[in-house]
């Protein structure tokens, strides 16, 4: 019996010195604060994503007296309260802040209401309410206005773009006369930034833009007006924004980083071609990244899908492209 005490008390103090050992260790181990995560993060960010990476809406809070907007859609009306003036025609009008005041929503709740008149007509006034109580307006990291654009976000923008050089990563260009024209540009070719201007509720900031050689300005893309184009970009990092600074531009030339590519391949990148023999990072800097891949085992190696949208695929065998349709 005093063997088994005796036993048993050595495994209790073994225990005991083993579980003190893991306390310690777990307390010893220092905490990863938000503050560290974001550090991480912006040192493995690019210099286009950091451009950008603090440009973020002035909280409601701090609006001041004379804020604009800019409406994109008559729609807008939908979102406003009954009190307002009507919105016909308002798409592509400014209406300018007033104030904000304590109100009381439609269920009877605490609400904040938003004051704003038209630009060119003051006197035809447009209220929106945001269900966050006055006292608490603070809280708001931003607030959007539905089918609206920010204009002192864009001229943030067009502060931190004008007059820089750049290389354009989208073919996706459209007619600065008229912004429902889309085309078929180029990638990865020299680009003067004009100036940045107010886009659309979805895409914000428009980049006005001139291709820097002068041979191709007028080689895709028809325009009326001849030497430039636009695209359209997001602002922020909410799921929404993905056409943002560094989805569509780089600072550097990409052409250094792939000295390895053929010239006349390079040419069909540029204009987002592909032909058979291509690798894999050469079809990807001419159409993209694919959404969806699919690998499957054949008898003579690895055959790899790229399905892009609109029926597009590439079709790889160990590697390089034997099949695809544009």
């Amino acid at each position: 019996m005093i063997r088994e005490k005796l036993i048993l008390g050595a495994v209790c103090a073994m225990l005991c010195t083993a579980a003190s050992g893991c306390f310690t260790g777990v307390e010893s181990t220092p905490r990863i604060s938000l503050s560290d995560v974001k550090k991480q993060q912006a040192a493995g960010a690019t210099p286009e994503q950091q451009l950008l990476a603090d440009l973020a809406p002035e909280p409601p809070s701090r609006w001041l007296p004379g804020r604009r907007l800019r409406v994109d859609d008559d729609k807008i009306g939908l979102a406003l309260t009954a009190a307002s003036a009507p919105t016909a025609g308002l798409t592509g009008h400014d209406i300018v802040f007033e104030s904000a005041a304590p109100a009381v929503s439609l269920t009877g709740t605490d609400a904040t209401e938003f004051t704003f008149h038209r630009a060119d007509a003051p006197s035809e006034k447009y209220y929106y309410q945001t269900p966050v109580e006055i006292s608490a307006l603070d809280t708001l990291a931003a607030l959007s206005v539905p089918f609206t654009i920010d204009l002192e976000m864009v001229e943030r923008i067009d502060s931190l773009l004008r007059g820089r050089r750049l290389y354009v990563k989208t073919p996706a260009w459209y007619d600065p006369a008229d912004e429902r024209r889309a085309c078929v540009g180029l990638r990865h070719v020299p680009i003067l930034v004009d100036s940045v201007v107010a886009g659309t509720s979805n895409y914000p900031a428009a980049v006005l833009f001139t291709v820097e050689e002068p041979e191709r300005r007028n080689a895709v893309c028809p325009s009326s007006k001849p030497q430039q184009r636009m695209v359209y970009m997001t602002v922020g990092r909410s799921r929404a924004a993905t056409r943002n600074f560094d989805v569509l531009f780089a600072f550097e030339n990409p052409r250094k980083s792939y000295p390895e590519i053929k010239d006349d391949v390079w040419e069909l990148i540029v204009r987002s071609r592909v032909q058979t023999a291509m690798s894999r990072d050469e079809c990807r800097l001419a159409l993209g990244a694919p959404p969806s891949v699919l690998r499957t085992p054949t008898y003579g190696g690895m055959r790899e899908i790229w399905q892009y949208s609109d029926g597009v695929y590439l079709v790889f065998d160990d590697g390089y492209l034997s099949n695809f349709r544009l």
